[in-house]
């Protein structure tokens, strides 16, 4: 695998906005908040195993825990002027596992948790479709990217997405942003599988981003 390695069926989304965003076509969901840093650099961060631990299509609250530094990585990154934003494929919605609103519960209760870090997301952007649905959200299409990039005005060349899955991986490079495999999740099996080439492979979040900030 390239780059270098440290250690360290159809539902209707909604979408919830504490500012103006336009409706996904695509049916996923964007959860806006407001955020006083107003640079072009932001890092996509996958939910399920990089900043939470992967316990497989996860519905309820009481199954979320954080991976260990998560908050105080992401407190780096937001201190030295990267917006943050979640891009999760959850579909258990469209399987029918869990509706949609225990996958908001969820981004609300992250909220709270990584607040109490000071940490503040800038958006959550959510497919719930299933795989077969063909839908133009679902990772590794990079509509989420794209539409944050118009928003927020991003400068995509200057971003980083950060995963544990070649569709991760996969969507950054779609995107042109610089991409970070993680060996948490199921980070260590992409890796073997050799499916993407990642510009850096990290232990973990914290990793990850030490190598960010120390990236021109």
């Amino acid at each position: 695998m390239g780059g270098e390695t440290a250690k360290s069926r159809n539902t209707a989304g909604s979408l919830r906005s504490a500012g103006t965003s336009p409706h996904s076509k695509s049916g996923g969901e964007v959860r806006m908040t407001t955020n006083s840093n107003q640079g072009n650099r932001a890092v996509f961060l996958d939910r399920d195993g990089t900043i939470i631990e992967d316990r497989s299509h996860i519905g309820e609250v009481e199954s979320v825990a954080l991976i260990p530094g998560a908050a105080a990585a992401l407190r780096q990154l937001q201190d030295a002027g990267y917006r943050l934003f979640i891009v999760t494929n959850q579909s258990g919605v469209g399987r029918g596992y869990f509706p949609r609103e225990s996958v908001e519960a969820i981004h609300a209760h992250l909220d709270q948790c990584f607040d109490r870090a000071g940490v503040r997301f800038d958006g959550h952007y959510i497919c719930p479709h299933h795989p077969q649905d063909n839908c133009d959200c679902r990772k590794p299409k990079p509509k989420f990217l794209l539409e944050a990039a118009r928003e927020h005005r991003l400068d995509l060349s200057c971003c980083f997405t950060i995963g544990d899955r070649p569709s991760d991986v996969q969507l950054g490079i779609n995107a042109g942003t610089r991409t970070i495999l993680v060996l948490t999740g199921v980070g260590r099996d992409t890796q073997a599988r050799q499916e993407v080439k990642p510009d850096f492979v990290a232990e973990d979040i914290g990793a990850a981003v030490a190598w960010i900030l120390m990236t021109k």
